[in-house]
């Protein structure tokens, strides 16, 4: 099976896509399938490498306008590239362009990440080239039913929809001697408080200055891990209401520091408050690591991750007190993180382990090629 992955940036680029975009494209290369991956440059440069067997093309981009890389070669990838199928994220206005542009006969497979919500007026001009791109598209996958439930505009299209959720690497998350240690070391740096933990971008969506209001009725320390805009607010914040003292702000920690993080947490809170958290794929990472999650009950597939009552609480946006409430009812009942910790670790490997979401979706094109060639 040839391959061809159409996506913004590719490894060493961060990101839950750019994540996502290279568990799938290595995962399908061990399938024995030959992938070409076409990304977007952070420089006027087009360059070629192979990754693990991935062919990655990063072509010459000319800054950004609306989070879009201007990247004009990026429209003829797919009639540069022959494939079998096209594997596409949305939203990348880049790859839905060379979609649309693209041979007619190439079947298309689209992973739907999220509405556009934060740019709605662009997104009044732009319907036309989505609604091209739905139709084009083969077979449409979210990565939660709530994604077909709440989403503007894929209720016309919900026939060549399917759910096949996003997975993560779990085994990257053990628990190892080494990471033990670390625990250790940062249980004391907590000063014996209970440790409420959070990962995310510093942006007002993340919802971080609810936890800080919360945590004026917790006795325990909030950390923090993440960069963004909003760092020199958030401090600010924590010292207006006097909770500076049982704050830290980690910003950013590398891949390899992150899980001793989440292991050394008896809570993770994930307080974003609108749907452009789609999936909070940083649940999983916590699920996997046996903590349970308190996060917001919103129209997206954050509450799909996080089940209310079996793997932690969701509670109601933009709350603190109704947060606080939340985080504070698993911190004063050990036997109850303890449950919910383990269920949450069990449904990360059922549901949400990269083999399993890399499985599902080689079988999707599968089945989208056998129909083809019936």
């Amino acid at each position: 099976m040839k391959i061809l992955e159409l996506g913004k940036f590719y490894f060493p680029h961060k990101g839950g896509i750019e994540t996502l975009l290279r568990a799938w494209s290595e995962g399908f290369v061990r399938r024995g399938a030959e992938v070409d991956c076409v990304v977007a440059n952070d420089c006027a440069r087009t360059t070629h490498e192979v990754i693990n067997g991935v062919r990655v093309h990063r072509l010459a981009s000319f800054g950004m306008v609306l989070s879009t890389s201007m990247c004009p070669a990026y429209a003829a990838a797919t009639r540069r590239h022959a494939a079998d199928l096209w594997h596409v994220q949305f939203p990348n206005p880049l790859a839905d362009i060379s979609s649309i542009a693209g041979p007619r006969t190439t079947p298309l497979v689209l992973s739907y990440h999220c509405d556009v919500v934060r740019q709605a007026t662009a997104m009044r001009f732009y319907r036309p080239v989505l609604n091209a791109l739905l139709r084009r598209a083969t077979r449409i996958v979210v990565s939660t039913p709530q994604h077909l439930e709440f989403s503007q505009w894929l209720a016309p299209f919900r026939d060549k929809c399917e759910v096949i959720p996003f997975g993560i690497n779990l085994a990257a998350l053990a628990l190892t001697p080494e990471r033990e240690r670390r625990v250790a070391e940062l249980r004391r740096e907590a000063g014996g408080r209970p440790i409420v933990l959070n990962v995310g971008r510093l942006v007002g969506y993340k919802g971080q200055r609810f936890l800080l209001e919360a945590l004026r009725e917790l006795d325990a320390v909030a950390w923090i891990v993440g960069t963004g805009p909003l760092e020199a607010e958030l401090r600010q914040l924590a010292t207006e209401l006097g909770v500076a003292d049982r704050v830290k702000l980690w910003g950013g920690v590398s891949d390899a520091d992150l899980p001793a993080l989440l292991h050394a947490c008896d809570v993770f809170a994930l307080p974003s408050i609108t749907v452009a958290e789609a999936f909070g794929i940083v649940q999983v990472e916590a699920m996997a690591c046996g903590k349970p999650v308190v996060s917001c009950a919103l129209q997206s597939g954050v509450k799909f991750v996080n089940q209310h009552g079996v793997t932690g609480l969701l509670v109601t946006p933009a709350d603190s007190a109704a947060l606080a409430a939340g985080i504070r009812s698993l911190l004063g009942d050990a036997s109850l993180r303890q449950r919910m910790g383990a269920a949450a670790r069990a449904r990360a490997a059922a549901e949400f382990a990269e083999d399993v979401m890399v499985d599902r979706y080689w079988q999707c094109f599968e089945r989208v090629l056998a129909a083809r060639k019936s």
